[in-house]
């Protein structure tokens, strides 16, 4: 992901890195803009019914794009998908853990009434001067899979950690026979057609598509 140089050149983002580092700089790398500690996450989780819910993992809610995303600091751990550009498609998901979830919201995701919401996370660049949100960019789209949860009650005090576990956007990758038969219908209207044969390597373990250029 390249970062706009109009981000790198932010008055307010170079005066923090020279205030914190004793530095002079009129512009800053994209390993320097990391290395400010300004970012953020920005997850959107939208359900097929019921209402959308924004998260962020800021100290503060965050508004962005006209949406208020509310204040989650509670992310244990995250664990994000690695990008590197090649020719082939995979159904990598990923995964992030929170603490301390409401009862209210607890309930509605082991119910499963979140299963299979399209979930967005974003990296948000901070405005150091002002809090806001100077820039974002999505690093990660995908499908709910399932939750999990786990419980602790030590001196009366019970803390629960729930694991969010995502599906790619080609998650359908992983639903073998439904999508193999209508593949099979589609061959039998579009004879020749050589692109839809590419399904047939979700028989195998590894589950990709490959292309390549001739």
């Amino acid at each position: 992901m390249s970062i706009p140089s109009n981000v790198l050149t932010n008055a307010d983002l170079i005066a923090y890195w020279n205030l914190t580092r004793g530095d002079s700089k009129t512009v800053l790398t994209e390993k320097e803009l990391y290395q400010c500690g300004v970012m953020v996450k920005l997850i959107d989780i939208l359900p097929a019914t019921g209402s959308n819910i924004y998260l962020t993992d800021a100290i503060a809610d965050q508004n962005y794009n006209g949406i208020n995303y509310k204040s989650v600091p509670d992310f244990l751990d995250s664990s994000f998908a690695n990008y590197v550009e090649k020719n082939q498609i995979n159904n990598n998901g990923t995964s992030l853990k929170v603490s301390n979830v409401s009862q209210d919201y607890l309930s509605m995701a082991l119910r499963g009434l979140w299963n299979d919401a399209k979930v967005n996370i974003w990296m948000g660049i901070v405005n150091p001067a002002t809090g806001g949100i100077l820039y974002a960019y999505r690093m990660f789209s995908g499908y709910i899979d399932y939750f999990s949860s786990d419980f602790n009650n030590t001196a009366g005090n019970t803390t629960n950690e729930t694991t969010v576990n995502l599906n790619s956007l080609w998650k359908k990758l992983d639903q073998t026979q439904r999508l193999l038969s209508s593949t099979s219908v589609h061959q039998s209207l579009h004879t020749g057609d050589k692109f839809f044969d590419l399904i047939g390597i979700l028989n195998s373990s590894e589950q990709f598509w490959k292309s390549s250029k001739k």
